[in-house]
C-alpha cells in the first residue's frame, strides 16, 4: 500500500510539473524591444545641444538623478554645440552631482563658436567644474568611439536631443587607437538602441533635423542599422515643465535652478528633450506607446512617416488613456531628483547606461531653437 501511494504522488508530482511547463509556454510572451530595454544593462551616451533651450539642462539632470539613484549609468555626454561655454556647462552639472569623472566631449575644429546661450556662461562662471575652456573638453568624436570601445556588445544605448552632426562623425570615422573598427562596425557590433529626439510626426519640419546640419540627419538616419526611436516635437509640446513646481522642489543653490532662472525664469517650457530620457524609465509605458514603420528625411531636413510592421523605426504616441499633467508632475519629480512614489515606481532595479550628445543651434534665441517652422 506504501508503495502504491509512493508511486502514485510521483507520477502527480511529474503530472504537475508538465501542467505548469506548458502553462509558462502558453503564456510566454517576448519582450517588446522597449521592454527589453528596461530589463537590461545598455551604457548610455546623451548627446546634446546644451546652449539653445533650457530643455537640455533638465533632460541631463534627469539622468544625473536616475544615475545617483543606481537607475542608470550616464557614462559621457557629448556636446554637439557651437557655444563655447557648452562643454563647461555640462561639466558643472556632473560635478554638481559628486559625478566629475563622467567625461564631457566637444565638436572640435568648428569654423566659428559663439556664445548665444542665456544661461551656459553664467553657470559655467558660477559653479565650479574642471573644464574652465572649451579645449579642455576632450574631442567629441574621439570619445564617442572610446566610450563604444569600453563597453559590452549590444550594451550601449545613445540618446541624443540636438542636431546629429557629431553622430555623423561617429558613424563615418575610421579605426584608432581605441578599436580596429570603423565607425559602422562599431556602432553595429556596440550599439544597443539609438533614442532620437527629432522630426515631427507624421510630418513637419523640426530644428533638430533642419538646422544647421540637415545632411547629418539624412546620413544618420539612412545609415543607421539598428534600432532607433524618434521622440517627435509634437509630443514634448503637450508636456510643459519647469514651471512652479520645480522651482518650489530645486534650491537656488542648484545649477538647475540657475538654468531655468535666467532661461524665462520659470514661467514653463515644453519638454522636448526630456521625453526622450523618459523612454529610460518603466513608468514610460504607462505614458506613451510606440508606431512602427519608417522616418523618411528629405533634403531640407523635414520628414514624414510610413506605417510599416516590418519597419526599422519606431516613434512615439501618447497613450490615449493617460493624463499629460501626471506625466508632467513625473518629469519635474525626475529632474529635481524627487520621487514621490519611491524609486522602484521610477525606475527599474537594472542599471541602464546613458551616453548624452548635447547639441547648440547657432544663431539661436534660446526661445524658437525647437518651435515648429
Amino acid at each position: 500500500m506504501n508503495l502504491k501511494r509512493l508511486v502514485m504522488g510521483l507520477f502527480l508530482k511529474k503530472v504537475l510539473f508538465v501542467c505548469l511547463t506548458l502553462l509558462g509556454v502558453a503564456f510566454y510572451r517576448p519582450l517588446s524591444a522597449s521592454e527589453a530595454l528596461l530589463h537590461s544593462k545598455p551604457q548610455v551616451i546623451l548627446d546634446a545641444d546644451l546652449d539653445s533651450d533650457i530643455d537640455d539642462m533638465g533632460a541631463l539632470a534627469m539622468l544625473l538623478n536616475m544615475h545617483k539613484q543606481g537607475a542608470i549609468e550616464l557614462i559621457g555626454v557629448i556636446v554637439t554645440s557651437d557655444d563655447p561655454y557648452a562643454p563647461s556647462c555640462a561639466d558643472v552639472m556632473n560635478t554638481f552631482y559628486g559625478l566629475p569623472e563622467i567625461p564631457v566631449g566637444y565638436l572640435k575644429d568648428q569654423p566659428k563658436l559663439t556664445n548665444h546661450s542665456r544661461y551656459t556662461k553664467f553657470i559655467a562662471n558660477e559653479f565650479p567644474g574642471k573644464i574652465k575652456a572649451w579645449q579642455d573638453a576632450e574631442d567629441a568624436i574621439a570619445l564617442y568611439r572610446k566610450l563604444l570601445a569600453q563597453n559590452n556588445n549590444e550594451s550601449v544605448v545613445i540618446v541624443t536631443i540636438g542636431h546629429l552632426t557629431s553622430l555623423q562623425g561617429l558613424l563615418q570615422s575610421k579605426a584608432d587607437e581605441n578599436s580596429s573598427l570603423n565607425g559602422k562596425q562599431l556602432v553595429k557590433k556596440k550599439v544597443k538602441k539609438w533614442i532620437c529626439m527629432g522630426g515631427q510626426f507624421p510630418k513637419g519640419k523640426e530644428a533638430n533635423f533642419y538646422r544647421p546640419d540637415p545632411q547629418s540627419t539624412l546620413y544618420c538616419v539612412a545609415n543607421w542599422n539598428k534600432e532607433v526611436v524618434f521622440c517627435g516635437w509634437e509630443i514634448g509640446n503637450k508636456v510643459i515643465t519647469g514651471g512652479n513646481g520645480l522651482k518650489e522642489t530645486l534650491k537656488p543653490s542648484h545649477p538647475l535652478y540657475r538654468g531655468y532662472e535666467l532661461y524665462n525664469n520659470f514661467a514653463g517650457r515644453p519638454s522636448w528633450d526630456q521625453i526622450a530620457v523618459l523612454l529610460l524609465t518603466s513608468e514610460s509605458q504607462k505614458f506613451f506607446n510606440y508606431k512602427t514603420g519608417t522616418c523618411i528625411v528629405n533634403p531640407d531636413g523635414s520628414n514624414s512617416w510610413k506605417d510599416e510592421k516590418k519597419g526599422k523605426h519606431q516613434h512615439v504616441v501618447f497613450n490615449p488613456s493617460v493624463d499629460v499633467n501626471s506625466i508632467v508632475t513625473y518629469t519635474d519629480n525626475l529632474m529635481a531628483g524627487s520621487n514621490p512614489g519611491g524609486q522602484e515606481a521610477a525606475f527599474n532595479h537594472e542599471k541602464v547606461n546613458l551616453i548624452f550628445d548635447t547639441c547648440m543651434l547657432p544663431g539661436c534665441d534660446c526661445i524658437s531653437g525647437y518651435l515648429k517652422f
